[in-house]
């Protein structure tokens, strides 16, 4: 269903979608999209006034992701673009070089490379990014798995792929936890946020007045986390 909201005289679309669910969850993309998710049975009037209760919260939204926009050029890698890492800037710089390398120094991402073709520099920073940020969510995964390995929770495996709207998912059949490439731009303990909400879906797959006590007892500032996550995290690279 659409509705729409209006923000700075401007009116906006919203995408609403009637869920089996408790709680209601409205999400702002950097790409302007904006999102509402709302429990089945939801009367219009409520979402309406609703979002129109939100249209400041998402004219803050929408301001934040402009601002960023400015710092953040990432359609390509090239010398004097910028990305985030961990929750900390960087300056990208390319040097021609007769192998491919990428060395990340302090506030600088130094990309190596013998190619000239722009395509073919993206793609090996992409690469070296799947394969960096797989291997630091391992490591994130390795601390938290204990939490979940005493209630008889088999290890996942994890996969790294971009999403557009999710931080992170997981399937219980194949024992496996999904993470947005993206979320490696995220601080320490946002990616730390969302591994644990994903393992915690292997005890309680719905978010449940238990999945959410769960998480309390383990990360009792989860909420906090969850918060800076929504309102730092940028999709795109």
């Amino acid at each position: 269903m659409d509705y729409f909201v209006t923000v700075k005289g401007s009116v906006l679309p919203v995408s609403v979608s009637l869920k089996k669910m408790k709680q209601v969850r409205l999400k702002v993309f950097p790409s302007g999209e904006i999102k509402l998710s709302v429990p089945t049975g939801t009367p219009e009037e409520w979402i309406a006034e609703y979002l129109n209760d939100k249209a400041g919260w998402i004219e803050e939204k929408l301001e934040f992701f402009i601002q960023t926009r400015a710092i953040e050029k990432e359609k390509h890698f090239v010398s004097g673009s910028s990305t985030r890492i961990l929750g900390r800037q960087l300056t990208i710089q390319v040097y021609q070089a007769r192998r491919k390398q990428i060395i990340r120094e302090d506030s600088v991402l130094n990309v190596y490379t013998p190619e000239t073709d722009q395509q073919i520099i993206d793609k090996q920073v992409n690469n070296w990014w799947q394969k960096t940020s797989k291997e630091y969510f391992q490591d994130v995964l390795n601390r938290l798995y204990p939490i979940v390995e005493k209630h008889g929770v088999q290890r996942p495996d994890i996969c790294v792929k971009k999403m557009r709207t999710l931080w992170g998912s997981c399937s219980r059949t194949n024992q496996k936890i999904n993470l947005n490439f993206y979320l490696y731009k995220a601080s320490v303990p946002c990616i730390e946020y969302v591994v644990l909400h994903e393992l915690a879906h292997f005890l309680y797959p719905y978010h449940n007045k238990e999945f959410f006590d769960f998480i309390t007892v383990h990360m009792p500032d989860w909420q906090y986390r969850k918060q800076q996550l929504d309102y730092e995290f940028v999709i795109g690279i």
